[in-house]
């Protein structure tokens, strides 16, 4: 049952509930908006059927959504529209693509086990890779299940938004469906559209389909403790007093290369990037529903010469993290902030340009933890369970708070025949399970 495939029943264009004035209808995209991929990525969060003690049915629901999804247009103007070109988006108040769809299953068949190969089926087919010029900037899907249960699915476009920002529009999307108001920040008003060399053309991510494979790993927290243990020393000491999401990160990079190593036979330098968002490094720090892309990575190298132990990865990670932070220091501004940004997209472009060969591995993972996707509440509970999926992005890790407090749940995306080594490793299955109940036992 859990591949039960959802049928569309509707489709509808949600327009902003006033018309955007003249003077806002271009939107630039960032030098950030600029370099990210021609991709959607999506957040799914599955709702219980309602209880007795909530009087919404299903025409509620949909009512509730769509009417709260076009007043908070009005402040989101620019996903309403359309992006015209590499560098603007043209604000003409054209609407969301929002569907409905019911599926012949009970909720729980897909929570008892949720295969993350199977939930690209709660949104629109074949938005992953859909040229982002000819659709909007946000795709919503509802799909209703047997029980009286939903899954709400939000795709949104990287042009647009990072992961932040897409729980900042979804936070404030609730907050608007409860009757309060909402001020969302564009980040294209304060970051530069073009390099500071006066180089008009950025770079851009390329993401190419790929045989991938995804799979779920869940942490549980006492599972994350005895995995910090690994990093003591002979005494007993933590020299390094590491987060959950260094030492997760650093146990699936060393699992993910030794089984790159086991298929190939050959040991390659690996390069592994750590996104991170830079809202709250900026003096003034910024809100979380400033809206944009406005994150950047740190990274680490090994090579076979390096040790790759959990202890080593870690204090690279560490180390790395701390120079990061060096560079950009205490007194970040916007200003300060552009300069450090554009220098970087100089030195991308010109390693883009000069590293033609696929002698370097190159990971990367992104924490979507602390993001409260869990407490999106439109009027009728709680999410029961949220998840995410990627479009087969070989070697990415995103992570995510698992359902128990302070655990982590690792969706993890390699190559096929390299993931039946990785799923297998006795250290990752020493603290993680491979796709648990997503409900409990």
């Amino acid at each position: 049952m859990a591949n039960e495939k959802p049928q569309i029943i509707s489709k509808d264009l949600i327009k902003p509930s006033s018309p955007t004035p003249k003077h806002l209808k271009t939107c630039n995209l960032s030098v950030l908006d600029q370099f990210c991929p021609r991709l959607y990525y999506p957040i799914v969060l599955f709702y219980p059927a309602l209880d007795s003690k909530n009087s919404c049915n299903i025409k509620d629901i949909s009512s509730r959504l769509k009417k709260s999804l076009s007043d908070t247009l009005t402040h989101y103007y620019p996903f309403a529209g359309k992006i015209s070109s590499k560098d603007f988006i043209d604000c003409n108040d054209e609407g969301v693509d929002f569907y409905e769809a019911r599926i012949n299953c009970e909720l729980n068949d897909i929570l008892k086990k949720p295969d993350p190969e199977t939930m690209y089926l709660y949104s629109p087919p074949g938005i992953l890779f859909d040229d982002i010029f000819t659709s909007s900037p946000v795709i919503i899907q509802v799909t209703y299940f047997k029980c009286g249960g939903i899954a709400l699915s939000v795709c949104i476009s990287h042009k647009v938004s990072d992961a932040c920002a897409l729980y900042g529009f979804i936070n404030d999307w609730t907050a608007v469906a409860h009757g309060e108001k909402v001020s969302p920040i564009f980040l294209a008003q304060k970051i530069f559209s073009s390099l500071n060399n006066g180089q008009t053309t950025v770079p851009e991510i390329k993401i190419e389909k790929a045989n991938g494979i995804t799979r779920r790993f869940s942490f549980d927290p006492s599972k994350l403790i005895d995995l910090k243990a690994l990093l003591r020393d002979n005494s007993g000491t933590l020299q390094i007093n590491p987060s959950r999401v260094e030492v997760v990160t650093a146990l699936l990079y060393k699992c993910a290369v030794a089984a790159s190593t086991a298929k190939t036979g050959t040991s390659r330098p690996s390069w592994l990037f750590q996104v991170v968002n830079l809202r709250p490094r900026v003096v003034p720090p910024l809100p979380e529903n400033s809206i944009g892309n406005f994150c950047w990575s740190f990274s680490i190298m090994t090579t076979e010469e390096n040790d790759k132990s959990m202890k080593s990865i870690v204090a690279s990670l560490r180390k790395a993290a701390t120079g990061f932070y060096e560079k950009i220091g205490n007194g970040f501004t916007m200003d300060k902030c552009n300069s450090y940004i554009s220098e970087s997209l100089e030195e991308i472009t010109k390693v883009m340009r000069e590293n033609k060969t696929n002698e370097i591995e190159v990971y990367t993972c992104s924490s979507w933890c602390r993001y409260s996707f869990n407490e999106m509440n439109f009027g009728w509970g709680k999410p029961i369970w949220v998840e995410t999926f990627d479009a087969k992005k070989q070697n990415t890790f995103v992570l995510l708070d698992s359902s128990k407090p302070g655990g982590i749940d690792a969706l993890v995306t390699l190559e096929e025949d390299k993931m039946e080594i990785f799923e297998k490793d006795e250290e990752l299955l020493r603290f993680a399970i491979m796709n648990p109940n997503a409900i409990g036992d």
